[in-house]
C-alpha cells in the first residue's frame, strides 16, 4: 500500500454533465492538465462539488475511470465512494476505483443514526474492497455522522478505527481545528488535509497537512503561493490571498448565482473548460454556467475574480 503523506492544495473536482445528465468524460484530460499547470498536488473527485450524492452508481464509475486514466502518472486521485442509501454500492465503487488507480478511496459516515460500530463495520468493507488503497474518513459536522449524531473524542475515535487496516488519513471539513490538532497529537502520522476553504490559512498553522475544497476548483494556484507565503512567514501577505479568495467564495455563494454553478462559469470563463450542467436530481438542478452566466452577479463574479486571485498563466 501507498503510504506517502500527501501534502498542499488538491481541488475538489466537479463532475462536468450535459444537460440530459450525460457525465461528459472527454473533459477528463482537459481538467486534469489544467490542474498539473495551477500546480495541483492532486484531486479529490464525487464529493459534494463533484456532486456523487446526485449520479448514479454507473456515472460516477464511468467519471472515475476518465478522471483516473487522464491522471495517471500526472496527480493522485481520491475517489469519494459514499452518500449511497445501499452501502453495497460504496463497496463496488471502492473496488472500482482501486482497479483503476485511485491513490485513495474515502467516505462520509452513513448517517446521523448509525452507530460508530456501524460506521466502523462499513469502513472494513471498504477496506475489504480496497485492500491495497488507503481509506480516508471525511469528517463532517463535529463526526456526528461518524457516531449516532453526537461528539465524540479524537482518541475514540481512532482507537475505534484501529479495525480498520487501510485507514491513513481525514477529510477534516470542519471549522473547529483544536480537533485537528488533536488528532495530529494522538496520530501524528496521520494524513490531515482540511475541506474548511475560507479557512484554509488556519488550519495550516493548527497542523494540517492540505486542503480538499470546492474554492480551490478554481483558486488552485492562488492556493499554492498563499501557503507558499505562511511557509516563508510572510503571513500578512498570505492572509491577504486568503480574504481575496473569500471574496470570491462570497461572490458565487450568493442565491443569484449558485456556489457550483459559480465554479462552472468560472472553469468556463477562466479556464476555458465547458464544465456544462449541474445534476437534474442536486440542489442545482439543470442549472448551466451559461444560465449563471445571464444571472444577476454573474459577470461581477467574472470580474472579481480576474481582479483577485492569481491564475499561473
Amino acid at each position: 500500500m501507498t503510504e506517502q503523506l500527501i501534502t498542499g492544495v488538491l481541488p475538489a473536482l466537479i463532475t462536468p454533465l450535459d444537460k440530459d445528465g450525460n457525465v461528459k468524460t472527454e473533459l477528463a484530460q482537459p481538467l486534469v492538465d489544467m490542474y498539473v499547470k495551477q500546480q495541483a498536488d492532486g484531486l479529490y473527485m464525487l464529493g459534494w462539488t463533484g456532486e456523487g450524492e446526485h449520479l448514479s452508481v454507473e456515472k460516477r464509475k464511468q467519471w472515475a475511470a476518465a478522471v483516473l486514466a487522464a491522471a495517471k502518472d500526472k496527480l493522485p486521485v481520491f475517489v469519494h465512494v459514499g452518500y449511497n442509501r445501499n452501502l453495497d454500492d460504496s463497496i463496488e465503487l471502492a473496488a472500482h476505483a482501486a482497479e483503476h488507480g485511485a491513490y485513495a478511496v474515502s467516505s462520509v459516515g452513513i448517517s446521523e443514526e448509525a452507530s460508530l460500530e456501524d460506521n466502523v463495520a462499513y469502513f472494513k468493507r471498504i477496506a475489504a474492497a480496497a485492500p491495497n488503497v488507503p481509506f480516508y474518513i471525511y469528517w463532517v459536522a463535529m463526526g456526528k455522522t461518524l457516531t449516532g449524531g453526537t461528539e465524540i473524542d479524537p482518541p475514540a475515535l481512532l482507537e475505534a478505527l484501529k479495525e480498520v487496516p487501510t485507514f491513513r488519513g481525514i477529510k477534516f471539513t470542519d471549522n473547529n481545528f483544536y480537533i485537528l490538532e488533536r488528532f495530529k497529537k494522538y496520530r501524528p502520522d496521520l494524513n490531515i488535509l482540511t475541506g474548511a476553504d475560507q479557512l484554509a490559512i488556519c488550519s495550516q498553522y493548527m497542523g494540517s497537512d492540505g486542503n480538499i475544497g470546492a474554492l480551490q476548483a478554481v483558486t488552485c494556484y492562488h492556493f499554492k503561493v498563499m501557503m507558499e507565503k505562511i511557509n516563508e512567514g510572510k503571513y500578512d501577505e498570505a492572509r491577504e490571498l486568503q480574504y481575496r479568495a473569500n471574496d470570491v467564495n462570497e461572490a458565487y455563494s450568493r442565491a443569484a448565482v449558485g456556489a457550483l454553478p459559480g465554479i462552472k462559469l468560472l472553469l468556463e470563463k477562466v479556464f476555458g473548460i465547458p464544465a456544462g450542467y449541474c445534476s437534474p436530481t442536486g440542489p442545482y438542478a439543470g442549472i448551466a454556467h451559461s444560465e449563471a452566466d445571464g444571472g444577476d452577479g454573474a459577470a461581477e463574479l467574472v470580474e472579481l475574480f480576474r481582479k483577485n486571485i492569481l491564475v499561473n498563466e
